[in-house]
């Protein structure tokens, strides 16, 4: 049987550009008063859970190779992810300033600002490709990994990072259609990339559908070649005029332009740097503990991920409705729409957290057939579990006061928490001889002060007042 796969993507980009096209015609997309918290938030829920299942079933199939090859993937992730700190700050301000245009009507300077954000991510994603192809073995080197799962790690870390200005083409024009008001479109493409991600990983890890055995080799190769798949299909939508977004005109990188995503975008920056620092620092102290503390921890963090795409979903909604509400010239909207994403995200992330720790084990046991590792990963479970309401604040009132520009105080929020307190608490632990199950312990005091310091930072409604645009 042969099947025309250039006749199927072209039919599917045709389906997604029509529905597209039906939403701007019937004005879902230039107004905020047309927009919903829900309606926002469930096509970016559905698409992180998308992605959350990817990363789940990238577990599950190295982890037929043993602890040793989920250890490797999890430290080349987050690797990966401090490298990708500086595009994730660019969404930032790209988010905010294409919100705020599209809110105020003005659609050309959202296109403009989309073409400037791109440029600045694709020379990034340059660098960052070079830099950890340079320096992957000294930086891996530091987590103290055995000898396999470090030779794993930088295997996996030089490969995956090849294709990050691909991965910044589909971050850049996703974050842009969201914040225009079009999540669904997002949808639809991750859809069909991730089941195409899937088929790689199962086929290429574990040698299956006539693909090669390539281990975590082949993990890697998925993940790349499927972001490489969405960035042509957005790539081909956004220059066909089939997105809410329109392509702009040469001379994007004003002067005026580029202060403004800057001035956003640099705290935005910093405050992602201090995060990976951080998180780094603590999977460091992690690593101390061996390789079972490893893998318990990312097979932990992997558990609790329906939970986070939850909040990553409500972050969209709330940033996406803050910038536009105030673009529309609507404080009250806007402090009325982030306090809505807040309560419903408050409550979903709890009732899920209760329900991923009560079956942890069933869940960590699916991952790994190890009691040891089992057994740690179903206490870090149980320990993130319980807080995720002080979680969901970070997602829902840190996405809104970033939605309005307000950049800094979530850097101060994070550096306080997350270096002042959890990195910090953790060594102390470790230099007491305590057991690993107490370093993530540690994480009740982190997500507890963020929560409480955002709440005062909302409630204040200076947020709203940050960023001064040019009438």
């Amino acid at each position: 049987m042969i099947i025309d796969y250039a006749t199927i993507a072209t039919n599917f980009m045709s389906n997604i550009a029509d529905d597209s096209n039906e939403n701007e015609e019937l004005g879902e997309i230039s107004h905020p008063e047309s927009l919903s918290v829900w309606g926002l938030a469930w096509p970016s829920i559905l698409n992180n859970l998308l992605f959350a299942s990817v990363g789940l079933v990238a577990i599950k199939a190295v982890g037929s190779l043993g602890a040793e090859a989920v250890a490797a993937v999890g430290t080349g992730q987050r690797i990966f992810w401090v490298f990708q700190a500086l595009l994730m700050a660019i969404m930032a301000g790209t988010t905010a300033l294409v919100a705020r245009a599209i809110g105020g009507n003005n659609p050309s300077e959202a296109a403009q600002v989309v073409r400037a954000s791109l440029g600045i991510c694709l020379l990034i994603s340059f660098f960052t490709a070079i830099a950890l192809w340079l320096g992957a073995e000294q930086m891996i080197g530091i987590f103290g990994l055995d000898e396999n799962s470090q030779r794993l790690s930088i295997q996996y870390t030089t490969i995956l990072v090849t294709f990050t200005p691909v991965f910044a083409i589909s971050m850049v024009l996703s974050t842009a259609q969201r914040a225009a008001g079009d999540t669904r479109t997002p949808l639809y493409i991750a859809v069909f990339t991730n089941i195409i991600n899937v088929f790689l990983l199962i086929g290429l890890v574990n040698g299956r559908f006539g693909f090669p055995d390539l281990g975590i080799v082949g993990a890697a190769l998925a993940a790349g070649i499927s972001f490489t798949i969405n960035s042509i299909i957005v790539l081909t939508m956004w220059f066909t005029k089939k997105l809410a977004i329109e392509t702009g005109t040469p001379g994007s990188m004003s002067k005026e332009r580029m202060k403004q995503l800057i001035s956003i975008s640099y705290p935005a920056g910093m405050e992602s740097f201090i995060f990976q620092f951080g998180m780094l620092s603590f999977f460091w102290i992690v690593a101390l503990y061996g390789t079972n503390a490893v893998a318990a921890y990312n097979i932990g963090t992997n558990v609790l991920m329906l939970s986070f795409t939850v909040g990553m979903g409500f972050a969209i909604a709330g940033s996406t409705l803050t910038g536009q509400y105030l673009g529309a010239s609507d404080p009250v909207g806007a402090y009325n729409s982030a306090f809505k994403a807040t309560s419903l995200t408050m409550i979903s992330m709890g009732c899920l957290g209760i329900v991923l720790a009560i079956f942890s084990r069933d869940l960590a046991t699916f991952f790994i057939d190890d009691p040891e590792v089992v057994n740690k990963a179903v206490v870090f479970v149980w320990i993130l579990g319980v807080m995720q309401p002080f979680m969901a604040l970070q997602f829902s009132l840190g996405g809104a006061v970033r939605g309005a520009g307000d950049t800094k105080s979530p850097l101060i929020i994070t550096l306080i928490g997350l270096v002042f307190i959890r990195v910090p608490l953790a060594f102390i632990v470790y230099k007491l001889g305590l057991s690993v199950e107490w370093i993530f312990a540690t994480l009740i005091a982190d997500y507890f002060i963020q929560g409480i310091l955002l709440i005062i930072r909302f409630r204040s409604r200076r947020w709203m007042k940050v960023l001064k645009l040019d009438s």
